[in-house]
């Protein structure tokens, strides 16, 4: 019998388990597909190897959530620093995103001349700087007891009081202090949509204070595919299987029995890195089945994605960045208004083989509109979407327009659902709105002891950085909860 058991080898699973290995527990990771990271891996078909969402991998330094997982663990990853993080191609102009903040600033400056810049920014930043080494000391939460909800409040009040307390406030109302371009606007709003799945007038300030300064952390591209830096994160786990597919958890005394594609499989513990609303389809206890139902009605908002994937030959003396995202007129298969590209590093052998790349390309959908089609309708509209997209990537990025493509495929929440097992093929977790962030959280705890949840849906969710940071939580919980060893916080130096 296992001390814990991971089900799910997501970006939550992986740290999770990685982390209860390195502090000396037993663990087993199971994995329903060939390779690990979910909706962040790394897959191949026919001609290529892509990722599963184009995105960057970012907050490696040690001051940030995953940075301080992979120093803790002793694993240096295969990454590349990129810079700009992300080009963005507005109708009118392009904005690099840079590292450098003065650099930053004066790109925008130069496509947006009219608007006092320093007096927002200042804000993301101050906020931003203030949030990120303060998550470090983030008691449990959501809080469980008067105990922990005393320590959060004191926390939150050290928070405030470097920050103020406006930064509770919406987003919108900070921008409209600055500005009313809705050019600009809609700039800022797309980048928060890809951070925290909501836009400036439904965010309050303080998640989105982080994510507007995100392109201004280190961010990396993870060379051999997103799936290659999750390899080397497991390292630690002793035992992951993988294609075994969990069909049923059933709790037994002080113990859990899970039902596997390969067998059943015994834990003293769980921890279940799946969204918050299918809970109750594995775990076979009334209580889980009604917080899952909980959830649907407390969280209703979750995005899907349509993803494009395609290799492209580029010659060599005309490489775009590494990233993109494309403003356009509305998607009307999708309803979305921009799309974010992901093009593989030219030096990566792995997913850029003999002069082709990788290129992995995303937009939000509401995932009804991809529900209850006929097969022929579902083919005619994925084919529409596959063709709007080329074409706007075509006009922003000419390199494109005459290059050899192959492989093309397109994704929509059904694919998702059918290869990731995520409710309606949902991805980016729980929308940060005022609603939700962060007392709607979901938290790691679930009703039955001995049982945790973690990923992209529970507390605080969003990303590698979000989701890092509530496995953070998580091994907060299970010091409290006993699960740890009693020396985990010497093994763990740098998490507590």
């Amino acid at each position: 019998m296992h001390d814990v058991a991971i089900v799910g080898g997501g970006v939550g699973g992986v740290l999770s388990g990685s982390l209860l290995a390195h502090a000396g527990l037993d663990v087993i990771l199971l994995e329903a597909l060939d390779y690990l990271g979910g909706c962040s891996g790394t897959f191949a078909h026919r001609e290529g190897v892509f990722n599963a969402g184009a995105t960057t991998l970012v907050g490696l330094d040690d001051r940030l959530p995953v940075g301080r997982i992979a120093r803790v663990l002793g694993i240096k990853l295969p990454v590349r620093p990129v810079d700009p993080a992300i080009r963005v191609h507005l109708p009118q102009t392009t904005v690099p995103l840079l590292r450098n903040r003065d650099a930053f600033l004066e790109a925008l400056e130069h496509s947006f001349p009219h608007i006092d810049h320093a007096l927002l920014w200042s804000s993301v930043f101050r906020t931003a700087d203030a949030l990120w080494p303060a998550l470090s000391s983030l008691p449990v939460f959501p809080p469980n007891n008067p105990g922990e909800s005393l320590r959060s409040l004191v926390w939150a009040m050290r928070l405030l009081s470097g920050t103020g307390l406006s930064v509770l406030g919406r987003a919108i109302n900070h921008i409209h202090s600055v500005t009313t371009d809705p050019v600009y606007q809609q700039f800022l709003d797309h980048l928060l949509l890809i951070t925290t799945q909501a836009t400036s007038r439904d965010v309050t300030f303080l998640p989105a204070a982080l994510g507007l300064s995100y392109a201004t952390l280190d961010n990396h591209v993870a060379l051999g595919g997103m799936s290659a830096a999750l390899d080397a994160l497991a390292k630690p786990i002793p035992r992951i299987l993988r294609r075994t597919r969990v069909r049923r958890i059933l709790p037994k005394n002080d113990r859990y029995i899970l039902q596997t594609s390969r067998g059943e499989i015994e834990a003293r513990k769980v921890v279940l890195n799946r969204d918050i609303w299918s809970l109750g389809e594995l775990v076979d206890a009334e209580p889980v089945r009604l917080a899952a139902q909980k959830a649907m009605h407390r969280v209703p908002r979750r995005w899907g994605a349509v993803t494009l994937y395609f290799m492209v030959q580029l010659p060599p003396d005309r490489t775009p960045d590494l990233h993109h995202q494309i403003h356009h007129e509305k998607n009307p298969w999708t309803g979305s208004h921009s799309l974010f590209l992901s093009l593989s590093d030219p030096s990566d052998e792995r997913l850029s083989p003999e002069g082709w790349r990788s290129v992995t390309v995303s937009t939000h959908t509401e995932p009804a509109l991809w529900e209850n089609l006929e097969p022929a309708l579902y083919a005619e509209q994925k084919e529409r979407v596959r063709t709007f997209m080329l074409d706007q990537i075509c006009a922003h990025l000419p390199e494109f327009r005459h290059a050899a493509k192959g492989g093309i495929l397109v994704g929509t929440p059904r694919t998702f659902r059918r290869f990731t097992g995520r409710t309606e093929g949902s991805v980016g977790g729980v929308p940060m709105t005022q609603g939700q962030f962060p007392f709607g959280f979901a938290s790691c705890r679930t009703p039955l002891k001995g049982l945790y949840q973690v990923g992209d849906t529970v507390f605080p969710g969003q990303g590698w950085p979000g989701v890092a940071t509530g496995v953070l939580n998580l091994m907060k919980v299970l010091e409290k909860d006993s699960v740890l060893p009693k020396d985990a916080r010497k093994l763990l130096q740098g998490v507590f």
